[in-house]
């Protein structure tokens, strides 16, 4: 009688597909998420194709899936096919989409090459993968691409987050595993707790390679499923943001200036008892603009640069608009957005600036040394009288937001002021009392750290903060500014706070001629600003390791402020910083070619290459690396004289080779095969005497040695070349296929 064929399993199909399309999803933190339905798709495709298949014959599923395969990727070629021919090269294709991997940022926007190719690639996985488990049924050896697949972006790019995807990546390999194995029947139970236990290998062994890039700052929220936008504070508080230290992309930016710009969310002006609050005041819709930049003619005619920079790609959940300091007009943006007069920044209440694309105009200021030194003092200025040059008094108040002058007494008479004061008793202008402050700051009494305030309990920036901040000498930019702030204060200079984003990195990619950069989000930063009659709100650094800001500039001319050079950086590279000065510092590595500019994090995207090569390596050892421990634990067993577990090595190192017993064989007839099979009989008989005195005899006999027959076993049935036994070596059949009989009987 013929026995009825079993139809395939909707169920496996399914599993397969689940398990190839989660272990897609880290892929959305290094590439915008627009290609993942279109590969969930193609998944679908190709495994529903492999089941119908399966109904007419097995064997159809392999070619039908490869002419799915092809006809996908005949349907999403960027390009045109006719006649067969192909009009647009594959190379030109393979080469655009390298481009795109190579010099973009995560996340990569997909072009047509890239999605090309990921559907190719996505295709590709979705048929070995849906072969290797549903028609083969060797569905752990079908887990292994898989697991490097869902593990390579963590490899690329450390989130904490990816650990939320390798719950349902590891239940969707349980159900493949379960509803993919050999015998579907009876032991459904026993291979679904067998799936559990390889599951929780997995898991675990995916938990490590993800947890371990990001001790001890975790759970990371930089951004979450599918690329979310950064949610960032713009209020003075940005320890928090600043100790995640995320990389994430949080926008892009080109200018036609010399330098990436520095751009500014928002300004604090206004200090009370619990620290720094932001400013409000006038606005208006921002298509109106800001005032005009320009000196007030104290200290001689300013002249100013034309710069227009361009901001696109934003993935942040603010109501600020990231925006340089010198804008007078912004073009392009959405709508619902309102220009602070004062602090030249752009708030909404009813929208925020994710996904924002739009071009600012900024005219900065360059004025000399000389126009600064001219500076005078504000309150000599007219703000109880009249200036000689004709400013009054009230036309500096209408130029400064309130609160810019007010400092409360327990400052100016406590201990910042008194070290205001210490530090600059031989400065007579209100320009070089400022450079006073900031050297003095930046200088090795200082050091930069994250971690200081919280354990020393100031991570705040009140009073008593800053006072034991300028005794413990350790913090970070938020306590370097507000203490710059604050002792300028009580000096009679009129300060506030802004909070910004320093320059990017350079991407190596430009257009139109303007290099291309991308802010991460571990770029906020905090800075003061000074108010100098007769040129306005100046930009000054006093964080350690960061470009030094306007303390270099010309005697004469007009040329403006010299651009400074770099300064020693922090210890720890996460905690790197660049002076947001109005004209930022060009480093020494800057040219016009970008081709000769090293492409930022080509260090760490070699180190990460090296991690992603280790990490597969390492998954690709796994199967071996657990073969070898049963191996070793039950020699050593046999060693002793333990029967049943050499027996069961014996019977494991058979299956590894193809000669696994079947269910109607007893020990002795499955001994004498593996004669047959090459094995020297004076190493099996031992063996097979032994089960049967364990199992038959009424009571153990003495142990003998059994490990070495087990070994000499081994070594006869190895494969004789070189590739197979590497082969049997690295996906052990011993792991995943039960022997077909049952074991022996125990004594």
């Amino acid at each position: 009688m013929t026995v009825p064929r079993r139809p395939p399993s909707l169920i496996a199909a399914m599993a397969v597909f689940a398990a190839v399309v989660t272990a897609l999803t880290p892929m959305t933190t290094l590439l915008l998420p627009e290609w993942f339905l279109p590969g969930a798709a193609v998944v679908a495709v190709v495994v529903a194709v492999g089941y119908g298949a399966r109904w007419i014959h097995r064997g159809l599923a392999l070619p039908a899936g490869i002419v799915a395969w092809l006809a996908i990727l005949a349907w999403a070629y960027p390009g045109s096919i006719l006649d067969g021919v192909i009009t647009w090269g594959i190379r030109h294709v393979v080469a655009a989409a390298a481009d795109q991997v190579v010099t973009g940022i995560a996340p990569v926007d997909v072009d047509p090459p890239l999605m090309f190719l990921l559907l190719a690639a996505i295709g590709f996985l979705a048929v070995l993968v849906d072969q290797l488990a549903v028609t083969i049924r060797l569905p752990i050896l079908a887990a292994i691409p898989l697991i490097c697949v869902f593990v390579m972006p963590q490899l690329a790019v450390p989130r904490g987050d990816h650990l939320a995807f390798a719950v349902p990546f590891a239940l969707a390999l349980i159900a493949m595993i379960a509803f993919s194995s050999r015998r579907l029947s009876r032991t459904r139970t026993r291979r679904i707790r067998g799936a559990g236990g390889i599951a929780i290998a997995v898991v675990a062994a995916i938990a490590a390679l993800v947890i371990a890039p990001r001790v001890p700052v975790l759970p990371a929220a930089d951004s979450g499923t599918f690329a979310r936008p950064t949610s960032i504070d713009v209020s003075i508080d940005l320890g928090d943001d600043l100790r995640a230290r995320s990389t994430e992309e949080v926008l892009r930016v080109r200018t036609d200036g010399i330098v990436a710009p520095y751009l500014r969310l928002a300004t604090h002006t206004r200090f009370g008892e619990t620290g720094w609050q932001i400013d409000g005041g006038a606005s208006q819709p921002l298509e109106d603009g800001f005032d005009p930049t320009a000196g007030s003619g104290v200290v001689g005619e300013i002249e100013s640069n034309d710069v227009r920079t361009w901001v696109s790609d934003v993935e942040l959940d603010t109501e600020y608009l990231p925006l340089p300091g010198d804008a007078v007009s912004v073009t392009g943006a959405g709508d619902g957005w309102n220009a602070m007069l004062s602090s030249r920044t752009a708030r909404s209440s009813s929208t925020t600036s994710q996904g924002e694309r739009y071009r600012a105009e900024s005219h900065p200021l360059a004025p000399t040394r000389a126009q600064f030194d001219a500076s005078p003092w504000a309150d000599e200025a007219g703000l109880g009288g009249t200036y000689t040059n004709s400013v009054t008094g009230e036309a500096i108040r209408e130029a400064l937001p309130d609160g810019a002058t007010d400092v409360p007494d327990a400052v100016t008479e406590g201990a910042i002021g008194e070290a205001a004061r210490e530090v600059t008793a031989d400065d007579r202008t209100p320009y070089e009392t400022a450079l006073g402050l900031q050297e003095w700051l930046r200088s090795p009494r200082f050091t930069y750290s994250l971690e200081t305030p919280v354990e020393d309990g100031f991570d705040g920036s009140d009073i008593a903060a800053i006072e034991q901040f300028l005794d413990a000498r350790a913090g970070y930019c938020v306590h370097f500014a507000s203490a710059f702030a604050l002792m300028a204060r009580s000096l009679d200079l009129p300060t506030r706070i802004t909070v910004g984003y320093l320059p990017g990195d350079l991407t190596g990619r430009s257009i139109d001629d303007m290099s291309v950069y991308s802010v991460a989000a571990n770029r906020l930063h905090a800075w003061p600003e000074v108010y100098f009659v007769g040129i306005g709100w100046t930009p000054f650094d006093p964080t350690p390791g960061v470009a030094q800001a306007r303390n270099v500039v010309v005697e004469t001319g007009g040329s403006g402020i010299d651009d400074p050079g770099p300064t020693a950086a922090p210890d720890d590279p996460d905690e790197e910083e660049t002076s947001p000065s109005a004209e930022p510092a060009e480093t020494d590595d800057a040219t016009d070619d970008p081709a000769a500019v090293p492409l930022p994090g080509a260090a760490s995207t070699a180190t990460a290459a090296l991690f992603a090569l280790l990490g597969v390596l390492l998954l690709g050892a796994i199967p071996a690396l657990v073969r070898l421990g049963i191996r070793t634990w039950r020699r050593n067993a046999a060693r002793a004289g333990d029967a049943g577990v050499a027996w069961r090595e014996l019977r494991a190192t058979a299956t590894d080779v193809g000669l696994g017993p079947s269910r109607a064989e007893s020990p002795r007839a499955f001994g004498a095969r593996l004669v047959r099979s090459g094995a020297a009989a004076e190493h099996v008989d031992p063996l097979v005497r032994a089960i049967e005195q364990r199992s038959f005899a009424p009571r153990e006999a003495a142990g003998v040695d059994l490990a070495l027959p087990l070994r000499r076993v081994a070594r006869a049935l190895a494969p004789r070349r070189l590739a197979a036994r590497i082969g049997r070596a690295l996906l052990p059949r011993s792991l995943w296929e039960r022997p077909r009989d049952t074991d022996p009987p125990s004594a």
